[in-house]
């Protein structure tokens, strides 16, 4: 294979890949909740209302993470915790 041949195949993975990663879905990049340690009980006072990636329903104590998958209790606390600004 000739130079040309490999910096050109080179380049189209690289953008194949760029692509790949900006067109994702948003379900597939959340984190499991055993890797980032999610438990349903607050962690030294911290928990999950509380934190920047939490969105609530507001009527209950269950709502949704920005980056953890699945159902997430409102007193529920995880390592990725940033508290809200």
């Amino acid at each position: 294979m000739k130079r040309r041949e490999v910096l050109i195949r080179g380049m189209s993975l690289a953008g194949a890949c760029a692509l790949g990663v900006t067109t994702g879905n948003a379900a597939a990049e959340k984190s499991s909740k055993a890797s980032l340690l999610y438990q349903d009980r607050p962690h030294d006072g911290k928990r999950c209302c509380d934190c920047k990636f939490f969105s609530g329903n507001g009527n209950s104590n269950t709502g949704i993470c920005a980056i953890v998958e699945g159902v997430i209790d409102c007193n529920g606390w995880c390592t990725a915790f940033s508290p809200k600004a």
